[in-house]
């Protein structure tokens, strides 16, 4: 059974995800709170598995709530999200504080709503059994590396994949590279309209030339071009450039954007030989298959550890299937990074 925590400052939301989980015989709501200081006490005395948080509530703030959790009482948290810009910087703010994931409220309709109690269930059950998450931060802020370029290096690209928990570990990567590598193109799996806002979070934390890809985009050295919401980046090359499509087709591995898509494009396109292909934490396993096809052409593959991950399923599945080369610890993918490059 799966001890679940409500904190919304909404009366019918408590009393729905009450009502709605009654009927479920793997999760039981615990306690419900109107505000993040009512939710402290709870927490303290329920302990709960996991914890469904409203973004924005009055009082306390979700951050400085997740700020007071996660060194005490470490628990996946889910935030629940509105379509608003404030929503959704509040929930790329929580995400880089501790949170898990988020589920988009629902937009007045009813359809919607049952997808939102859907994903909200989908969710919790595997957060409340998979995720054990450590009390020490992995993500503390160290020093930029150094990177002395060269021009015969055989490593054109580097291609990063990530899911769950992968907000916090693109930013730690990212804050720790220097802007002189050869381009970056990443997919995490997030909603569009987020990922713009992320690219922009991205820039200013990490002071490299973070933006969201558009289609047409020539990959230029110290760029980072971060896959759309609700597109697919494929790599492609003509006349020696290396330039981004964005396509609409049907999702794969259950993702648009698709790592898989992503790195099979490397593969295929044979740019496998000249890229160093990556894959964080994350929940599935999207990547697995294309970060092998990179290592079958020779690319270098990374994959992150168990420990570091906030949830190792796509990079054990990658590791399973004998995609990855080197299996590194989060903190040290940087330096893996530069090694690579270098030798």
């Amino acid at each position: 059974m799966i001890k679940l925590l409500v904190v919304d400052d909404q009366n019918i939301v408590r009393n729905v995800l009450s009502d709605t989980f009654k009927e479920d015989p793997t999760i039981k709501v615990v306690g419900t709170a109107a505000n993040a200081n009512e939710a402290q006490k709870l927490v303290e005395s329920l302990k709960p598995d996991v914890i469904s948080l409203d973004v924005v509530m009055p009082g306390m703030s979700g951050i400085e709530f997740l700020n007071w959790l996660m060194p005490k009482y470490p628990t996946p948290v889910i935030m629940l999200s509105t379509f608003t810009q404030s929503g959704a910087d509040a929930t790329l703010a929580a995400l880089a504080n501790g949170a898990v994931d988020f589920v988009q409220k629902p937009d007045g309709s009813e359809s919607d709503f049952l997808r939102m109690l859907d994903e909200l269930t989908t969710k919790i059950k595997k957060y409340g059994t998979e995720v054990k998450l450590q009390k020490q931060s992995l993500f503390a802020k160290t020093s930029k590396l150094t990177f002395k370029e060269d021009k015969n290096t055989k490593i054109k690209l580097i291609a990063i994949g990530a899911s769950t928990g992968g907000t916090q570990a693109i930013d730690y990567l990212l804050g720790r590279l220097p802007a002189n590598l050869p381009p970056i193109v990443i997919v995490q799996h997030m909603p569009e309209y987020f990922t713009s806002l992320f690219a922009m979070r991205l820039k200013t934390t990490s002071g490299l030339n973070v933006i969201e890809a558009s289609h047409g985009d020539i990959l230029e050295n110290g760029g980072v071009y971060l896959a759309p919401g609700d597109k697919h980046l494929l790599v492609r090359r003509l006349s020696g450039k290396m330039y981004i499509e964005l396509e609409n087709f049907e999702k794969v591995s259950g993702h648009r954007p698709s790592v898989d898509v992503m790195f099979d494009s490397i593969a295929k396109g044979k740019m496998g030989p000249h890229c160093i292909a990556i894959i964080l934490t994350g929940m599935g396993r999207d990547g697995a298959s294309g970060i092998k096809n990179i290592r079958t052409a020779n690319g270098i593959t990374i994959g992150q550890d168990e420990k570091s991950s906030i949830v190792y399923g796509m990079p054990k599945e990658a590791f399973q299937l004998g995609g990855i080369l080197h299996q590194v610890t989060l903190v040290d993918i940087p330096q893996k990074i530069i090694h690579c490059l270098e030798n």
